[in-house]
């Protein structure tokens, strides 16, 4: 029994022995300092955080696309808002480029040909030339989304405009 007694003791002894050892591993032992000799370590500087208004914006962009009399080239592209889309006519005829759905032209502002082609018509800038030209047509997108245009004057030709 006496044995028994000294057996237990010593399982306590060494179980409680590891547990204080295996929980407090994360304390190296501390090596004593002369608070005299030593010296500060050097802080390093961190720089303060950027927000949003201190972040250089991104430069617009203006991306051409290049209209032959048949086709869009390219015929669709990713531009980000802000971003100037300049349609170059390259035809011999002339072109008329717009939002979809032909014929309105609704897709990009919600206002169709007729609403925003009136006279003192104050509303958004609608994505539509509003007339036929021999001209090249620059449209500066301010709203996200996939926008689809088309010739007016031949709705075949036609191309998207992804806008992030």
């Amino acid at each position: 029994m006496k044995n028994a007694l000294w057996v237990i003791i010593a399982i306590i002894l060494i179980g409680g022995g590891y547990w204080w050892y295996t929980s407090n591993d994360s304390m190296a032992p501390v090596a004593a300092v002369n608070e005299e000799a030593a010296s500060p370590a050097p802080v390093a500087e961190t720089p303060a955080p950027t927000t949003p208004a201190e972040t250089p914006a991104a430069t617009p962009m203006t991306v051409t696309v290049t209209y032959d009399g048949k086709t869009f080239t390219p015929s669709t592209l990713t531009v980000k808002t802000g971003d100037t889309v300049t349609f170059k006519d390259a035809s011999t005829k002339n072109m008329w480029v717009a939002s979809d759905e032909h014929p309105t032209h609704t897709e990009y502002d919600g206002t169709s040909r007729s609403t925003h082609r009136a006279a003192g018509y104050t509303g958004e800038t609608p994505f539509d030339q509003c007339a036929p030209s021999k001209s090249d047509y620059s449209f500066t997108f301010k709203k996200a989304g996939a926008i689809e245009f088309h010739d007016h004057l031949n709705p075949g030709a036609h191309g998207t405009v992804t806008v992030q």
